[in-house]
């Protein structure tokens, strides 16, 4: 419990943030990383022993908890009036268990008050006697209920934290609308996004995305393609995993990022409409829509998005070496057209008041064409011009995914569960390019018998099913087992077709390059069969979750059409023709989380959990991508696994409208996937490869402020140190530096006309093998103000001010050194508008009840 009577010495708070930025500043005055967490956790033990308790006679107690899943809400505010004039006699907010502590002196009757955003306030009359007074369980039902005439008008706290999470509510997020999912995830704490579209968890870069607590049916080489279908407006909250327990699969170093769409389930008939337009013809619009009756629930969804954007990347690379040309300069520049429909529908029905089951589809529907020239000049030095490459692209791509399943839900009055659900999804995609490549000497006259015309098909399909369940069964109120299994099978079918015009046959021959033909035919078929046990006792101030998952992996791939080559050694590189490959394992993941609390206002957390990365489809494809034959990848299908221990401690406290998490996290992986970069044929080539080791230890702190309901900020910050070491062809690699990331959320809401929202984010230096990736930052603000009587909304707002959101990659070995520069349209200006009917209605942040204030003044 966080008690609003623990004081925090305000000058003692800023010393702490001040402290933390200088320390970040001078990194590198540092010998040893040891040195940096020291001087953090003098800082942390001065601020919290820099506070002032009172001391009461009596204590009152309970538990605040979710009205229809009875989940425990933290961060509840439980306040204590006088029934007379509804003046505060003491006041807080709940802890990671939901339970508060107030203290008083005088015994009698109160008035007790709890809140918490997005659910309707409780107000109950108390007797409190001398001694400890335990009220038990106080449980709130969903605003969403009766939002048809109440109009909630404070500032939405960015997110709530439970034991092993952190919930984001997206659904105020003015910054994102018009956007897509991939857009809303930049904005957040502790999440990054590359220019390639992969996602970063606290500096981790292997993250399991699920999409409504399951793994997503999308199939793309990137993640980005996968989310950037999803728009913003679909998402209702999402939660951040980042130390999963033994009921979540084990895949996912850096953790799971959950991604909860909306999903209606009000009596009659309601809905939304969402419209919005960005600059540089950016659209986007939807319908949901829902219908409950009786037992029955319906709701369907349908989104369209159309958006042009264009990107950038220039090159600089020097090589070193006598077979290849000193200096290789290149820039390129895209044009892309997307489009995208989505279409969810399902239905609910409650065959009691126990049990429910629901059916539900997903029709995914995409498309995008692209025009990329490429300049691609070779140099000598100094710098003069040796040649031209000019080679103009033309892309079409579309793709299909379906996704049909089940869910079946059952719990008695005890309070056990059961729980199970079936995902059946597959999907196709097409993909042709064509290449017209004009070849130039150094006087820049084009030599004709250079010229060449290709075309680059990739085809892809796939299949995916998901079968589990899970039982819950009550000890007691505060001690109970979890257990359950679950099963996944997953097939992959892609190819590549390659060919270049033959000018005197007039026909298309594929190229080899090193023995390697572009052409190429790759399937895999992966199973993963799972089944765990946990047990969770919240008896006492001490509290555990413990838990053993036990995953039997088989992998099988086939590759046809694979010549062997000499680049790499025979353990990483490619199989020959008609080739399968097959690994079989099974592996324990334990975890172990243990929760203290700790006198009036404080809780210590403390957790293990072992973790797997399997490697990717991407990642294992043994294919020459020839979209640029200066800058090749090719998989890897001979990638193990690599696996991560991950320790964290935390420490939150909390006082009358400032909240601090501050926490130490370590994880040491073995056998880690890493990118490699070769020289190869007259150009560079990027591989995966199992690093030997990598270690990141951290401090992550988070600290929220409420101001009087009109002023919300939260401010993150990452700082951890990295270390990584490979070895490829015989030589050694390794990387270690600090880093760090900071992220500031604040909205602020101005009664009677509107509410504003901004978002900063900073990603500090990064470390690979051979390597570093150069510092991003950007800035984002939004405004928005309900209309038309609460029914409307409209929304304004601008991603990246500063247009600064540009990647910068240095890599260096004994062979060459190159410098590469990454940057799209990102400076976007979105105006929005949403109309809801039916009853419902959303926050209000336009207009104030000043009740809240007038029971909290006397705090300050």
């Amino acid at each position: 419990m966080f008690g609003f009577k623990a004081c925090a010495d305000w000058k003692t708070i800023l010393l702490f943030n001040c402290y933390f930025v200088v320390m970040i500043n001078n990194t590198n005055k540092f010998s040893l990383n040891q040195d940096l967490f020291l001087y953090y956790i003098t800082a942390l033990i001065f601020l919290l022993t820099n506070v002032r308790v009172s001391d009461a006679q009596n204590i009152v107690s309970g538990m605040v908890k979710d009205g229809q899943t009875e989940r425990a809400l933290e961060f509840s505010q439980v306040l204590l009036l006088n029934p007379a004039d509804s003046s505060m006699v003491n006041g807080g907010i709940t802890g990671v268990d939901g339970r508060f502590h107030l203290e008083i002196n005088q015994s009698g009757e109160y008035l007790l008050n709890i809140r918490f955003v997005g659910y309707q306030e409780a107000k109950h009359l108390v007797r409190v006697e001398p001694g400890e007074n335990d009220l038990g369980a106080f449980y709130l039902l969903s605003a969403a209920t009766e939002l048809g005439e109440v109009e909630v008008s404070s500032v939405a706290a960015l997110f709530r934290s439970e034991a092993d999470r952190r919930i984001y509510n997206v659904e105020q997020m003015t910054i994102a609308e018009g956007g897509t999912t991939i857009q809303l995830l930049e904005a957040l704490p502790s999440v990054q996004v590359d220019e390639e579209g992969n996602i970063s968890l606290r500096g981790s870069g292997n993250i399991q995305i699920y999409i409504n607590g399951r793994p997503t049916s999308l199939f793309s080489d990137d993640t980005e393609s996968v989310l950037e279908q999803y728009p913003a407006s679909l998402v209702k909250e999402v939660e951040l995993i980042t130390n999963p327990s033994a009921r979540y699969e084990a895949e996912g170093v850096g953790g799971i990022i959950n991604i909860i769409l909306r999903e209606e389930r009000m009596q009659g008939f309601n809905g939304r409409i969402n419209l919005s337009s960005g600059t540089g013809h950016k659209y986007n619009g939807g319908i949901n829509l829902n219908y409950r009756t009786n037992n029955w629930n319906f709701f369907g969804n349908y989104s369209y998005q159309y958006r042009e954007m264009w990107e950038q990347t220039n090159s600089f690379r020097e090589n070193f070496i006598s077979d290849f040309s000193p200096v290789l300069d290149q820039d390129y520049y895209n044009e892309n057209w997307i489009r995208g429909q989505m279409l969810r529908t399902g239905v609910q029905y409650n065959i009691n008041g126990n049990t429910s089951i629901q059916l539900y589809s997903n029709i995914n529907r995409s498309s995008r064409d692209r025009e990329r020239t490429y300049n691609i000049r070779s140099m000598s030095f100094p710098l003069a011009l040796d040649s031209l490459y000019i080679r103009n692209l033309d892309e079409d791509q579309s793709q299909v995914n379906y996704e049909f399943g089940w869910t079946f839900n059952w719990q008695n009055d005890n309070g056990h569960r059961l729980s199970a659900l079936f995902t059946y999804a597959f999907g196709e995609q097409d993909r042709i390019e064509y290449f017209d490549q004009q070849f130039f000497d150094a006087g820049l006259t084009e030599i004709p018998e250079k010229h060449a015309d290709q075309f680059y098909e990739r085809p892809l399909n796939n299949r995916m099913i998901v079968a589990q369940a899970d039982y819950r069964h009550n000890f007691s109120d505060d001690m109970h087992m979890e257990t359950g299994v679950r099963t996944y099978f997953r097939y992959d079918e892609r190819g590549q077709n390659f060919g270049q015009l033959d000018r005197a046959t007039g026909e298309y021959h594929d190229i080899i390059l090193n023995g390697i033909p572009v052409s190429n035919d790759f399937t895999h078929d992966r199973q993963i069969h799972g089944a765990y046990v946990t047990l969770t006792d919240n008896r006492g101030s001490l509290n555990y979750l413990v838990g053993l998952r036990g995953e039997y992996t088989h992998m099988e791939s086939w590759q046809d059409y694979g010549l062997r080559s000499g680049f790499l050694d025979d353990e990483h590189f490619i199989p020959a023709r008609d080739t399968i490959t097959t690994d079989s394992y099974f592996r324990l993941f334990p975890s172990v989380f243990l929760s203290y609390e700790l006198p009036r206002n404080q809780d210590i957390q403390a957790s293990y959990s072992r973790r797997i990365r399997r490697p990717g489809i991407g990642s294992m494809m043994p294919f020459l991508n020839a979209q640029d034959f200066f800058n090749l990848r090719l998989g890897n299908p001979y990638l193990h696994p690599s696996h991560t221990d991950n320790y964290e401690i935390n420490y939150l406290r909390g006082w009358q409208r400032f909240m601090l998490s501050a926490g130490v996290f370590h994880r040491r992986t073995t056998d880690d996937h890493s990118r490699l970069f070769v020289l190869f044929d007259k150009g560079s080539l990027v591989t995966w490869t199992n690093a030997n080791t990598q270690n990141a230890t951290g401090v992550e702190v988070i600290q929220y402020l409420d101001w009087r309901n009109n002023l919300d900020l939260t401010l993150t910050g990452n700082f951890f140190y990295s270390e990584v070491s490979s070895e490829v062809e015989g030589r050694q690699f390794s990387n270690k530096r600090y880093s760090w990331t900071l992220n500031l959320q604040g909205s602020v809401n101005i009664p009677g006309w509107f509410s504003s929202q901004v978002s900063a984010n900073y990603w500090g230096p990064r470390v690979i093998p051979q390597g570093e990736i150069k510092p991003v930052f950007s800035l984002s603000a939004g405004l928005r103000r309900n209309v038309l009587n609460n029914q409307g909304t409209i929304s304004l707002n601008v991603t990246d001010i500063f247009n600064s959101r540009k990647f910068s990659l240095s890599t260096t070995n004994d062979q060459f050194f190159q410098h590469r520069e990454f940057f799209r349209e990102s400076r976007v200006l979105t105006l929005g508008f949403i109309y809801r009917f039916g009853g419902f209605r959303e926050r209000d942040n336009g207009v104030r009840d000043n009740s809240f204030e007038r029971d909290i003044e006397g705090l300050y």
